[in-house]
């Protein structure tokens, strides 16, 4: 198994569990991020769902033994997405506001940052 598909696979583990978390616990997970502005139940679950498919998704892809670049290539796109749109939340306070909720995306958004990076240094190398 080389670097890639460790990465894709971890990713995709980490989608898995937060997906499972927003999906079995919403309100759990919606409370410990901000109890004066939180974000709508319906919306947690809707990502949570999102979440466990793209992680069965990353899974899938790397079980591949040479993962398609471009199909990588998005994947990190999406990353740096999902890591921009959680610096926007924790900056403009919404939905994310009590510190033990911006410890906790904050962090996550720096393992899923560093899954991107991972992943655009395969699509530019092929390695």
């Amino acid at each position: 198994m080389n670097d890639i598909n460790t990465i894709l696979k971890l990713n995709g583990l980490n989608a898995l569990l937060f997906g499972a978390l927003l999906v079995f616990i919403p309100q759990y997970v919606i409370t410990t991020l901000s109890n004066t502005n939180p974000a709508p139940e319906i919306l947690a679950v809707g990502m949570g769902v999102i979440l466990n498919l793209y992680g069965l998704f990353l899974l899938w892809l790397g079980n591949k033994e040479k993962p398609n670049p471009k199909l990588v290539l998005l994947i990190a796109t999406v990353d740096v997405a999902w890591v921009l749109l959680i610096t926007g939340l924790i900056l403009s306070q919404t939905w994310i506001t009590l510190i033990n909720g911006i410890t906790i995306t904050g962090l996550l958004a720096i393992v899923v940052g560093w899954f991107g990076w991972q992943q655009w240094q395969y699509y530019r190398t092929g390695t």
